[in-house]
């Protein structure tokens, strides 16, 4: 499950750098759409300062690349990433709704 976590803040923070022309320091210039919205959500919601700065710092490619390497994890096994939301301190409400984003925008 540490491993599940901690891929999921990295790709969040992945996906937040790639978000140039919003309100966040994630360079997004290689997402679609739907990829760009769904990296400012995590980044907005991300609990954990370290996975943001981690996000801010990787190049459009780096983030691009991160996230489909995560989209298995997201999109996979519902149970590891619920799990993987509460080990990082979301609550119940917080998770659904990261779910549900998550379905919508990149699954």
């Amino acid at each position: 499950m540490k491993k599940a976590h901690i891929c999921l803040l990295v790709a969040c923070t992945l996906l937040v750098a790639s978000c140039g022309g919003s309100s966040t320091s994630v360079n997004t210039s290689d997402l679609t759409d739907r990829e760009k919205e769904w990296v400012e959500f995590s980044y907005t919601h991300e609990k954990n300062q370290d996975v943001k700065r981690t996000w801010e710092q990787l190049p459009a490619e780096g983030v691009k690349s991160y996230l489909e390497q995560q989209i298995p994890l997201l999109c996979g096994d519902t149970g590891a990433l619920m799990q993987s939301l509460k080990e990082a301190g979301y609550e119940a409400g917080e998770m659904q709704e990261y779910k549900k984003k998550t379905a919508e925008l990149i699954c």
